[in-house]
């Protein structure tokens, strides 16, 4: 697309997303773009106003289809992988590693953010979906948020504002996140450090971490865990082709190598209905699917 050629930044079309999610499956993308600097991404926007546009973080929490995504799939580049201690606040850049943020902090004397460590992916993803482990929620240390809308605007919006909810922020669709203001929580370096290795040594303990997993496949509904529920329904051993439920931890999927975004789809629809049937629990997708089937 000619209209293009003048932005700034990494463009490329028929792109294949399985290189940028966790379980290394799906289509393509019809049109990539990562922008290097908020310059590049307001240029960028003032030119796509009509086109469908899909943000992807660290790709650990999204399925892909395989027949891939129309419009653009933008994933923010190094210009908003920042972390900034002022003297009151927290300034963060969306693409920055939410483990890279948790030990960084921990370093400088800042408590609070070790559940961090745990949680894959990027301080974007993890605020648009308040990610959580271990009795915590990123909306907890939240002062405000960053976004830049269809328009290329950038606006703050201040915590109030934003309608935090269990595994969400209710952040308007076009409203895209590009950085937060964080609290600042003073502490011991030494305690934070300590509290990330135990945390991280959990996490290697309770879930599949050496595995092609896109996380967490279900949200809790609000008085029983999902994986309880999985177990109990005699899904623990449920399998479509090469996608299979992780022993380790039944509420997350498994790519044992060769598995489609279809076969995980379908593995995980395939639990749901089974999880109705037996108790008449509804479970809903936490893992954010995109694209359409082929």
């Amino acid at each position: 697309m000619a209209v293009f050629s003048k932005i700034k930044g990494n463009y490329k079309k028929n792109f294949p997303l399985s290189k940028f999610t966790w379980f290394q499956t799906g289509g393509k993308a019809e049109f990539f773009y990562m922008p290097n600097h908020i310059e590049d991404l307001k240029s960028f926007l003032k030119k796509v106003k009509k086109i469908p546009i899909h943000i992807i973080g660290g790709g650990s929490n999204v399925l892909v289809r395989d027949g891939g995504v129309s419009g653009f799939v933008i994933k923010l580049g190094r210009g908003f992988d920042f972390i900034k201690l002022e003297d009151e606040y927290i300034l963060c850049g969306a693409s920055v590693k939410n483990i890279n943020l948790s030990k960084t902090l921990a370093k400088n004397n800042i408590k609070g953010y070790e559940f961090l460590s745990t949680i894959p992916g990027t301080v974007g993803g993890c605020i648009f979906m308040n990610a959580g482990c271990f009795g915590n929620e990123i909306k907890n240390f939240i002062k405000s948020i960053i976004v830049i809308n269809r328009n290329a605007k950038i606006l703050e919006l201040n915590k109030k504002s934003i309608s935090f909810s269990y595994r969400s922020s209710g952040i308007k669709k076009n409203y895209f996140i590009i950085g937060a203001k964080l609290k600042l929580i003073p502490g011991q370096a030494s305690v934070a450090k300590k509290k990330i290795k135990q945390l991280i040594a959990i996490r290697k303990k309770t879930q599949p971490i050496k595995s092609l997993t896109g996380g967490s496949t279900f949200l809790n509904p609000k008085t029983k865990k999902a994986w309880e529920l999985i177990k109990k329904a005699g899904c623990e051993k449920f399998k479509v082709g090469d996608a299979e439920v992780s022993s380790k931890h039944n509420n997350f999927l498994i790519n044992k190598g060769k598995a489609s975004s279809s076969d995980l789809e379908m593995l995980g629809n395939k639990i749901k209905k089974k999880v109705f049937q037996k108790f008449g629990i509804k479970l809903n997708w936490e893992i954010k699917i995109i694209g359409s089937k082929k």
